[in-house]
């Protein structure tokens, strides 16, 4: 591999120091004529030497390449990941390991991993991945210019998004004394997404009123005033298709195609520090963006535009996406994690105001159908919150917590409201 090996877990006997302070003891009892202890020493040192160099030729010419089956999934769903092992070199491997650490949240996590070693899990805290779980994947005797193909299955727990910079592949030398590592994925890796959890859901608010009109549960509409073509006449075809111009030529029975419109596009807000504060309400929060999901993909099957904003979270900038595509959007909802924390001098956990890109929001106000804020509590919503200043008449609240009493001039919806009966929050 290209990168320049890190010894790990290696024993003091083979650092340069104890290299030279071997060799320099050694001398100095040939010296002296101590010639048993200057051959132990010598031996020492050779033996030393050896396992060192062997375990740096050990990581050259060793390639590990990896390819998703698919860069995002949903809860529950199966993860396969093809990874290829090439020792490209003369010299056999006696042993290898592949070491995957996970997120934190343990969104995905491979068929096999282990508990971290206490050693491990200091590294791991420093660098921000689980100390609960890692990966591991055992490889022993790959011979020279051996290729060996392997399949690491991953399960897909809960929402968020894996990196995979961290992989590494490790080996040494035969004697168990030097271990060297190497990242595999150069160029910092990729990310896997976990999407929120889908849900059935009822699109019938987001259709309603989108031409001045009523679409029922369709979100494609036919425009009258716009034919597109024309085909031969069936017995299953309405009467109002009928071409009556030509049929008054005398010409065969002709039925109009008419060109079909698209109903203007849906914004979805989500207000995230809503579901935190002085009493955070995480299940609410997973179970909102779980509604949200669905109902983008639902919307997007149904050929409704769909956009999404989201307040700045932990990733240190606010979201917006226009009429971006669905999967750009699950991704960035799997993504999305609220702001750290903050205390006052007593020690209680304070609310921190959401934060939108709204200048962007205010220029594609024109074009956007309607404006859904999603938040926890609507009684909450300040006077200076930004569905105030885009108006009550485009933009509708989407509450987890509603006594039923109206927020202003607001339409307010229960998020319950938009689920199926029946349906697995």
């Amino acid at each position: 591999m290209g990168a320049k090996p890190i010894f790990s877990r290696s024993s003091t006997l083979v650092v340069l120091p104890t290299l030279a302070g071997t060799l320099v003891l050694c001398l100095l009892a040939a010296f002296f004529g101590y010639g048993k202890l200057a051959a132990v020493l010598m031996f020492l040192f050779l033996l030393a030497l050896a396992a060192r160099l062997w375990a740096v030729l050990a990581l050259r010419g060793l390639d590990v390449s990896a390819a998703p089956s698919a860069w995002g999934v949903f809860p529950g769903d199966t993860l396969t990941i093809p990874l290829r092992v090439h020792n490209g070199k003369f010299l056999p491997l006696v042993w290898a390991e592949l070491f995957f650490p996970l997120s934190p949240q343990l969104c995905l996590v491979p068929e096999e991993s282990r508990e971290p070693d206490e050693r491990e899990q200091s590294t791991l805290a420093e660098d921000g991945y689980s100390t609960q779980l890692v990966g591991e994947r055992r490889l022993s005797f790959l011979l020279w210019y051996e290729t060996v193909p392997l399949t690491i299955r991953w399960t897909a727990r809960r929402r968020g998004v894996y990196s995979t910079a961290g992989w590494r592949v490790r080996t040494g030398d035969g004697f168990g004394l030097v271990q060297v590592e190497a990242p595999i994925l150069q160029g910092g890796g990729w990310q896997l997404a976990v999407y929120p959890r889908l849900i059935k859901v009822r699109p019938e608010l987001f259709l309603r009123n989108r031409w001045n009109s009523d679409t029922g549960a369709r979100g494609v509409m036919e425009d009258p005033t716009v034919i597109r073509s024309t085909r031969d006449y069936q017995t299953t075809d309405s009467l109002k298709r009928i071409n009556w111009r030509l049929a008054a030529r005398c010409l065969p029975l002709t039925v109009n195609i008419y060109e079909d419109i698209l109903p203007r596009g849906v914004h979805f807000l989500l207000d995230g520090e809503s579901f935190s504060g002085p009493q955070p309400h995480p299940e609410e929060l997973e179970d909102a963006l779980s509604v949200l999901a669905s109902l983008v993909v639902r919307l997007s099957a149904l050929q409704v535009p769909c956009g999404l904003s989201l307040c700045r979270g932990s990733g240190g900038e606010a979201v917006n996406l226009f009429a971006a595509a669905t999967e750009e959007m699950l991704f960035a909802l799997a993504a999305y994690q609220v702001c750290p924390p903050k205390w006052d001098e007593n020690g209680a956990l304070l609310s921190q105001a959401p934060i939108f890109q709204e200048p962007a929001l205010f220029e594609a106000a024109r074009s956007v159908g309607r404006f859904y804020y999603i938040l926890y509590d609507a009684a909450r919503l300040d006077a200076k919150a930004l569905p105030h200043r885009l108006g009550s008449s485009c933009t509708t609240l989407l509450t987890c917590l509603w006594d039923g009493k109206p927020a202003g001039e607001f339409e307010t919806v229960p998020l319950e409201q938009l689920k199926e009966v029946g349906s697995n929050g």
